[in-house]
């Protein structure tokens, strides 16, 4: 009681004491370096792999001001769209977040990769796995344990030939080891080897005693366990997975080898809508472009309208009204010729961005497709099945529900009883020593064992069952109702495509029909400047409103000309739309997914594989389960083409430093066994292809539907008001090549 009582004031003492001071027998008087106040700051990561900085970066984007001279480079559609997709590693698109900031940089992890499938086929947690992730729970695991022990225990009776008081000695070793295997039809089946030593100082040799002071015993055990009710057959366990190895009600029945078979297909589609959306996408920037290009030309003739304008009226010695309006409006001219060369630099540059081309190479981008005028009247049938057929969407939802109704079997399955059936045999051995082979039947446990004279075996079940089986039945009613809904869905799904498919068809006529209004007003406008030119030149004492007359009637001419361009290249673009809803994107062009080249050492695994199944006899009696589920090769894909030979992948096998090669083979060919909903193509100066043209006139036509490109960007700067204006002009003759009007459409579309 004393002790306890000076402990607890010792221990109070210590509560009321002041506060430990650390002190040093050898001080300095440095300055603390390693005080901290703080438990988290904004800090940088140490970069494991040395990163290199794109050079190409380093160089400065154009500018609207100080434009260097730069080389046309004339590019077709098909160029830009071949450049975009070689360089893919990263799939880009223009769309943007409310921020205004790229996808790629507000969400990075779900940007789309070529990684992607693969990153999906290499899954290992639950809900993610990957095809051989749900081969791995079929693989056959290995243990292993080894364990040495000595042991002196005094003995208080004499017991077991030792005298009281005396200290047994006991040495053990114990070695298991086990290999299991779990079988695809839901059994497991297990080999084991246990090998016990013990030796002690107990005495030998007499009645009733041990008969060797050190022993060995074992045994080889074989195992098989088979269910029989849930969790039984090969059906479920390619759904689900064997049994044993989920943690029910965590991993549910999703984590078997078909299930992580159609996830892979899934993430196929989800690759295929990026690359889809990436054509797209370049194919209208490319459209922008070449609009921009149009509508800077028109913005240049309108300008040169306006200085000759200006020279006549200083010419005369009009008013001081009259010349300063006029002045104004060449400034006015000025501001729309700098914004739209700045809507020329800025599509340029978004289509660099998708075609993963530097900011600034000295080149700009110039198109030399032209937009297409002919009338395209698609069927709606026929656009339907297209879309039924090649839309991604459906594709993906129909795996979808191919994954439900297959987990669904599994999940009632296991509305049933755990019932068991497990039987062993077993081997028991036991000698003096390990191994020797000396006539005497214990001399050592392995002859013991060889000489099979010691067996056992066990045969029974083993059942369990959660009462009432709730959980079991909440889970099939869970994949009915999830079932009913995905299916739900797929109609909704078909009735919202329909109606994408009307909207496209919508925007194609609103836009044909307004470039066919807009020929009609083209026509009406160059009369009307006709005219004025005709009055002016007519009229002897011109006035300054006859100026103003014939000014307006080219500026009418103008924004009409401007409004036909637009409405071609949003036509166009409603096409690709179409095209898009349709899910034809990619056919069209003539894409086609594959996978890339395997490495040459799979290329003889994959020729014995083929040599078996080729000179194997079939097993009529025999049926697949579960029932195949894949009904063929998706349009779209490479192997729909039907051929035998593999895409060559640029780089796929070689150095990053090998040239790009052209893919082999001649013209794709048709999808096999799909309908051809194609028409063929026709000439463009023949029948059956209309064609958007203004009324023939009189006069020149201006050429309204030719690729124009810039050689030099750079307009001369306006001259400050009152200054002799006369003689400027923004951009020297010949600023805009205009190539020759081919008879045929632009690089692979099919007029109608």
């Amino acid at each position: 009681m004393t002790v306890i009582v000076m402990m607890t004031s010792l221990l109070l003492q210590g509560c009321a004491a002041e506060k430990l001071r650390v002190q040093y027998l050898f001080r300095n008087d440095q300055p603390l370096s390693y005080y901290e106040d703080v438990t988290s700051a904004i800090e940088y990561p140490t970069e494991t792999e040395p990163r290199k900085t794109d050079e190409e970066l380093l160089t400065a984007p154009r500018s609207i001001r100080s434009l260097d001279e730069v080389e046309p480079w004339e590019i077709h559609l098909e160029e830009c769209i071949r450049m975009a997709l070689a360089e893919a590693t990263i799939l880009r698109d223009n769309s943007v977040v409310r921020s205004g900031q790229s996808e790629i940089l507000q969400r990075p992890q779900g940007t789309a990769s070529i990684y992607d499938p693969a990153i999906q086929q290499t899954g290992f947690l639950f809900g993610n796995r990957g095809y051989e992730a749900a081969l791995a729970d079929f693989d056959a695991t290995a243990t292993t344990s080894l364990t040495w022990g000595r042991n002196e225990t005094p003995q208080n009776a004499g017991t077991l030939g030792l005298a009281s008081g005396e200290t047994q000695q006991l040495e053990t070793f114990a070695l298991q080891s086990r290999i299991e295997k779990p079988l695809g039809n839901g059994g497991t089946v297990a080999v084991e080897h246990d090998i016990n030593y013990e030796g002690n100082n107990r005495p030998a040799g007499g009645l009733g005693q041990q008969l060797f002071p050190s022993s060995y015993n074992g045994l080889i055990q074989a195992e098989y366990r088979q269910p029989l009710l849930a969790g039984a057959g090969v059906e479920f366990n390619q759904i689900a997975g064997p049994l044993n190895q989920g943690v029910r009600g965590v991993s549910g029945v999703s984590q078997g080898i078909l299930i992580s078979r159609i996830n892979g297909d899934i993430a196929l589609t989800a690759f295929e809508s990026r690359v889809k959306t990436l054509v797209r996408d370049v194919e209208d920037q490319y459209w922008d472009l070449h609009l921009a290009l149009r509508l800077y030309q028109s913005e240049i003739d309108s300008f040169k309208d306006l200085v000759a304008y200006f020279a006549r009226l200083r010419d005369r010695g009009e008013g001081a009204d009259n010349i300063l309006q006029s002045e104004a409006r060449i400034y006015e001219a000025d501001a729309r010729i700098r914004g739209s060369l700045a809507d020329i630099l800025q599509h340029e540059s978004r289509l660099r961005r998708l075609c993963h081309l530097p900011m600034n190479d000295g080149k700009f981008l110039y198109p030399v497709d032209s937009p297409s005028e002919a009338l395209l009247s698609p069927d709606w049938e026929a656009s339907l099945q297209e879309a039924f057929c090649h839309r991604h969407e459906l594709r993906q939802q129909k795996w979808e529900i191919k994954s439900l109704e297959l987990q669904l079997k599994a999940a009632r399955s296991l509305v049933r009883p755990r019932l068991d059936m497990v039987s062993q045999y077993r081997i028991n051995g036991f000698g003096d020593d390990l191994a020797a082979w000396d006539g005497n039947p214990l001399g050592s446990m392995y002859q013991n064992l060889g000489d099979n004279d010691n067996t056992g075996w066990n045969f029974g079940v083993q059942a369990s069952m959660p009462v009432g089986l709730r959980s079991a039945r909440i889970q099939v009613s869970n994949y009915e109702l999830r079932l009913r809904k995905n299916r739900a869905l797929l109609d909704e799904m078909e009735r919202e495509i329909a109606y994408e498919l009307s909207t496209s068809l919508y925007e194609m006529q609103r836009w044909y029909e307004l470039a066919d209004s807009t020929t009609r007003r083209m026509e009406a406008s160059r009369r009307y400047k006709i005219a004025a030119e005709d009055k002016l030149l007519s009229t002897e004492n011109v006035s300054p409103d006859l100026f103003n007359l014939l000014l307006q009637a080219k500026i009418q001419e103008r924004d009409a000309e401007q409004a036909f361009m637009r409405s071609i290249v949003e036509y166009n673009k409603a096409i690709n739309s179409l095209r898009f809803n349709k899910g034809t994107t990619l056919v069209d062009h003539e894409i086609y997914l594959a996978e890339g080249n395997w490495h040459p050492a799979a290329a003889e695994f994959a020729l014995r594989r083929a040599v078996e199944r080729t000179y194997a006899k079939d097993a009529h009696r025999l049926r697949t389960e579960p029932i195949e589920f894949v009904g063929g090769a998706a349009p779209g894909s490479w192997e729909s083409l039907g051929t035998d030979s593999r895409p060559f992948t640029p780089g796929a096998l070689a150095g990053d430093d090998q040239p790009l090669q052209e893919l082999p083979g001649g013209p794709m060919s048709p999808v096999p066994g799909a309908p051809d909903f194609r028409m063929p193509p026709q000439d463009s100066q023949g029948p059956g292809a209309p064609m958007l043209q203004p009324p023939p006139i009189e006069g020149e036509v201006p050429p309204m539907n030719d690729s124009t490109a810039p050689k030099i960007l750079e307009p001369a700067p306006v001259p400050p008001a009152g200054d002799d204006i006369t003689g400027f002009t923004p951009l020297p003759d010949g600023f805009l090549d205009v190539p020759s009007t081919s008879n045929r459409d632009n690089a692979g579309r099919t007029r109608f």
